[in-house]
């Protein structure tokens, strides 16, 4: 199976992301198929990424992550944050603890806020429910 570090810190952030409100629903889960869509992600290396992960605690899911992440280029760095970004906000509501994770992941990558705000601007919005 491919092993690819983008892939990997997109998921592991993502999920993190996803349960940081105490909630993974619906529209968030049908936001990471789309983004999985977007980003090439076959459903074969999601589905053995979420077999990988089951028992993984939240900060052992933040800390692969940013550790991903630093394996990536500073572009993959970006389109990661900026589909974070986009997550936070798709079930209607930014979260403090997801306000939280943002900054203190972009703080942990070197990512500036506005590179990752500029970014968002030129992806594509995430489908709602």
């Amino acid at each position: 199976m491919e092993n690819n570090n983008y892939f990997e810190a997109l998921l592991y952030l993502l999920r993190v992301i996803v349960y940081a409100d105490g909630v993974f629903d619906e529209e968030e889960s049908n936001a990471i198929k789309e983004i999985c869509e977007i980003e090439n992600i076959s459903n074969d290396y999601y589905k053995d990424f979420c077999d990988r992960v089951k028992g993984v605690s939240e900060k052992e899911m933040y800390i692969a992550g940013i550790d991903k992440v630093q394996q990536c280029s500073r572009e993959e760095q970006i389109k990661v944050f900026v589909w974070l970004y986009k997550m936070a906000e798709v079930d209607g509501t930014v979260h403090v603890k997801e306000v939280r994770f943002l900054l203190y992941s972009f703080r942990q990558a070197d990512i500036e806020f506005e590179d990752v705000e500029n970014a968002a601007m030129k992806t594509p919005k995430l489908n709602r429910s």
